[in-house]
């Protein structure tokens, strides 16, 4: 009897020693942020403004709001993995130049927010992103269309779980971290880290149209995870495989058929 106990107090120590390091293995392989703002956001240019919101578990975080007068559709914008959300104004400008309005969120940790970044916790920031805009802005959710570029594809499709929006557009996204893992030639880390960021098992609760975009040479997450994304989907789906682009160049290579797509797709 006292050396089952002693095992299954072992038992115990090991559990517990390998959940926290799943889940620290897991922020250390994902993210990768940067503090501060490459613009001063006391001085922000129009059309822009500056946000903290606070999270329902008491996380402050930073957003950016660009409001359009007469705008017809809005975007709530997750950014990728690396830098932070000031680097993404130049996006999100092109996107209020489709008559909208824009939010775009700095995850816990990155930018000017508090915090650590963790699955759950950017889940959790996108959730509050969401009803600022519907409960402080007065936007209707079924106005609002979830834009999400690498890691924050996830995001979107976490969200996109829970309510009906006008649209998904999904950036160079993610199938599963377990696909990630086997991309990269670390398949045996997935017994470790298990599979974070599952959006092939989310899509299937997805009510909104879909929207994927991704680069024909994307080396970081390649091309078929977004064709797999497309081919499960249960709602009306356009693909856009952008010729040429990498993960970090989708837009870039030709941003003019890039911003014509999304104008497409909401219109």
């Amino acid at each position: 009897m006292k050396t089952l106990s002693i095992f299954l107090v072992l038992l115990l120590i090991m559990t517990s020693i390998f959940i926290v390091g799943r889940k620290s293995l897991i922020n250390w392989a994902t993210f990768f942020p940067q503090s501060g703002s490459v613009v001063d956001i006391t001085q922000l240019p129009h059309p822009i403004e500056h946000h903290f919101l606070q999270t329902s578990d008491g996380v402050k975080i930073s957003t950016f709001f660009l409001p359009r007068e007469g705008a017809d559709k809005t975007f709530l914008y997750f950014h990728g993995n690396a830098g932070n959300a000031s680097h993404r104004l130049p996006v999100a400008l092109e996107l209020w130049s489709l008559n909208a309005n824009v939010l775009l969120v700095d995850y816990r940790g990155y930018g000017l927010s508090q915090g650590s970044p963790s699955e759950n916790g950017i889940y959790l920031d996108a959730e509050t992103a969401l009803q600022f805009l519907v409960n402080n802005i007065g936007i209707a959710i079924e106005e609002i269309f979830l834009f999400g570029r690498s890691i924050g594809s996830a995001v979107a499709v976490e969200l996109a779980q829970s309510y009906t929006f006008a649209g998904v557009i999904l950036v160079s996204p993610l199938s599963s971290g377990k696909d990630v893992s086997a991309n990269t030639g670390l398949g045996l880390s997935a017994l470790l880290i298990g599979n974070p960021f599952n959006s092939k098992a989310k899509l299937h609760n997805l009510t909104s149209p879909l929207l994927i975009l991704h680069g024909e040479n994307d080396e970081i997450l390649p091309i078929e995870m977004g064709l797999e994304l497309r081919d499960i989907s249960p709602v009306p789906t356009k693909f856009i495989r952008i010729p040429y682009a990498g993960h970090n160049d989708i837009i870039q290579i030709d941003p003019k058929s890039f911003y014509s797509y999304i104008r497409a797709f909401c219109e």
